[in-house]
């Protein structure tokens, strides 16, 4: 079992690279990967930057070149429900790219409105989150190449597609592991209120990285032991 874990930013996947055996470090095309081992399980870590076309080339590369069997993603987000708070976990059902037109993503290839998240994964992910005390939703993860702020926007997402986040890379990650039949999670921790009182940045990342990390590496070890 090789698991692709990937992030955007450092900051939202070092804590579980620090809690991994850490055998090699690769470039390749400008991006990062780390082989990695936690017990029996082969991991590669992947730093794949801001934006849907990072994020998507980035996977290609850890689906090609290291042959993941499973992907998973980490990252910040912004809340679009009234009742997501600041550091929330959320465990994605569906991925939507809300920057482009529905009637576009189910006329072309790969004829899909959203991308569905692995049950698999998302059991392992629920059953994580409850033994390790966090709170968490489990719903739909929209996707742009905007940070969002204005609260137009925001209302124009929510009202289009009814997430209960926004972020920059989920809809991306999921669009290509479904292309290429390799099940996937994305798991984002709240940074942020999508609106103009955003106040964004490196601690307030950490703090919700945090939440993230503490249940990918209760993840690690359900897979462990599924593998045993």
């Amino acid at each position: 079992m090789k698991i692709g874990i990937i992030s955007a930013l450092p900051l939202e996947i070092e804590g579980v690279k620090s809690n991994l055996s850490v055998k090699s470090e690769i470039n390749l095309a400008g991006f990062k990967f780390f082989e990695a081992q936690y017990d029996k399980l082969e991991i590669v870590i992947a730093i794949c930057d801001v934006g849907k076309v990072n994020s998507a080339s980035c996977t290609q590369i850890l689906i090609s070149h290291f042959g993941i069997d499973y992907l998973i993603n980490l990252g910040v987000a912004g809340s679009m429900k009234n009742d997501v708070f600041l550091y929330d976990l959320i465990i994605s059902k569906e991925l939507v790219h809300y920057d482009v037109r529905k009637s576009q993503m189910i006329g072309r290839f790969p004829h899909q409105e959203t991308f569905k998240a692995s049950d698999f994964l998302r059991n392992v992910a629920i059953k994580s989150a409850n033994l390790i005390g966090k709170k968490y939703h489990v719903g739909k993860i929209a996707t742009g190449e905007s940070f969002v702020t204005d609260p137009k926007i925001k209302e124009r997402i929510i009202k289009d597609f009814k997430p209960h986040c926004v972020e920059m890379e989920g809809a991306a990650i999921a669009h290509v592991a479904f292309i290429n039949n390799v099940d996937f999670i994305v798991i984002r921790s709240i940074s942020d209120n999508a609106s103009t009182s955003t106040n964004l940045n490196d601690k307030i990342i950490e703090m919700a990285s945090k939440n993230t990390t503490i249940l990918m590496l209760e993840m690690l070890k359900e897979l462990n032991l599924l593998k045993s």
